[in-house]
């Protein structure tokens, strides 16, 4: 048979002795037909992302973000993930100051304008192009649970939504709400970690005592440029070591009276549930290790589990976990070595946040204490289950709400969205 292409009235090159076109041409066609492209792997990922965004009810979607904000976190400034650190700093500390010097503003608006002002600034196109395909590289990781796919297919849908819908504003997309959150959180963490250490060594001694330099650069961190006193700091080797040590040894002290039968607990009862929610799996894992595991799966065990316990601390636990222990520092019906160790611990805890909480969690002598008999009972009815589910918290929620404790019904809730998906089973059940 010749190989070049017979015509459509030509004689067909099998013999058959008729015209190509009703004998091999149809037959010829369907094998120049490319077969068709192969199921993009995570298509069955974006279909459900696509059926979270479109549903009605935002609970799942909600759920999405708030996990797609832990696993950011649990990850850290990895490429793509961020927004460029030099150019949030220099947007971000500024802004702060100027924020800070309104007057009657409350700290809801202020939020939000330095959020609205930063993701316009720093989510352009090319932005959200790249974090879209960062977050379509985290949902391709083999072994990655399919919620987790589902919570980055959900992440990749928004960033590419800003092209599809052309001239949306980038204060209305919630993935650069997650990105800002997180960012902002290491951020602060960062700095006010520097500050806060600094003013607790600068305590000891009065501050007129202080070098010209050291108080100078102290004032401008109060200000908001937080930088001035970390070049400071770097520029005094022996600060640095000071600051190091007298963190050391307050972190140490606080260890220490926890370990006490009689020192009371740390957390509110909500605090501690949520903990136990979102700490219940990786902390599992850790204890079921045998004596004799390899020395690297015992590291990444703990590994994870300070991931989790990092991810747990969001900004509204810890600034009522401090604001609480400042509160209690400054009670002036307790004694002073009572209020002195509120603030010790205050100030370990903002220092260090997940190394103190998983030292609370291990070795406190006392559980939370409810705020009345009522949540008491509550609360030992919930220990006394064998699983939690959203429905089994709903009680306690709904008593916290009439008992006027918004924020402690709120981080009920964050329970409940979080058990949705990762239900806890405390003890087997008893047959």
């Amino acid at each position: 048979m010749s190989s070049k292409k017979p015509g459509r009235n030509d004689p067909c090159p099998c013999g058959s002795g008729l015209k190509y076109k009703v004998c091999h041409a149809a037959e010829d066609r369907a094998k120049a037909v490319p077969p068709p492209a192969p199921a993009h792997p995570l298509a069955a990922d974006l279909k459900t992302a696509m059926e979270i965004l479109g549903d009605p009810d935002t609970t799942r979607l909600s759920g999405c973000l708030v996990r797609l904000g832990a696993l950011l976190g649990e990850w850290g400034p990895a490429p793509g993930l961020r927004f460029d650190a030099k150019a949030f700093a220099d947007h971000v500390g500024p802004e702060l100051a100027r924020l800070s010097d309104k007057e009657g503003q409350d700290a809801t608006s202020a939020r939000r304008e330095l959020l609205v002002g930063t993701v316009r600034a720093l989510g352009t196109p090319a932005f959200m192009e790249q974090l879209g395909t960062a977050l379509l590289g985290r949902a391709s990781v083999p072994g990655l649970p399919a919620g987790d796919r589902q919570v980055l297919s959900v992440g990749v849908l928004f960033a590419s939504a800003s092209k599809k819908l052309g001239r949306s504003r980038p204060e209305d997309n919630p993935l650069l709400d997650v990105v800002f959150d997180v960012q902002f959180r290491e951020w602060s963490a960062k700095h006010a970690e520097l500050v806060k250490k600094y003013e607790a060594l600068a305590g000891g001694f009065a501050e007129e005592t202080l070098p010209p330099e050291a108080r100078e650069a102290l004032q401008q961190a109060r200000g908001g440029d937080v930088d001035a006193l970390l070049r400071y700091v770097q520029s005094d080797p022996g600060i640095a070591e000071r600051i190091a040590r007298e963190a050391r040894e307050r972190a140490a002290r606080v260890e220490a009276r926890m370990r006490e039968p009689s020192s009371p607990p740390v957390f509110a009862p909500e605090e501690e549930l949520w903990l136990t929610c979102v700490l219940w799996e990786p902390m599992q894992a850790l204890k079921s290790l045998p004596q004799d595991a390899e020395p690297a799966t015992r590291r990444e065990a703990v590994t994870t589990l300070m991931r989790a316990v990092k991810g747990a601390l969001d900004e509204d636990f810890l600034s009522g976990l401090l604001g609480r222990l400042r509160e209690k520092a400054k009670d002036a019906s307790a004694d002073e070595a009572t209020r002195a160790a509120f603030m010790d611990t205050a100030i370990a805890f903002e220092a260090e946040p997940a190394r103190m909480t998983l030292a609370a969690l291990l070795t406190s002598r006392q559980e939370a204490v409810g705020r009345s008999a009522e949540e008491m009972v509550m609360l030992a009815d919930l220990k006394a289950l064998t699983t939690w589910t959203p429905e089994t918290f709903e009680p306690y929620r709904e008593l916290l709400t009439t008992m006027g404790l918004p924020a402690a019904a709120a981080r009920i809730q964050r329970c409940q969205e979080w058990l949705r998906e990762h239900p806890v089973t405390l003890r087997p059940e008893t047959a």
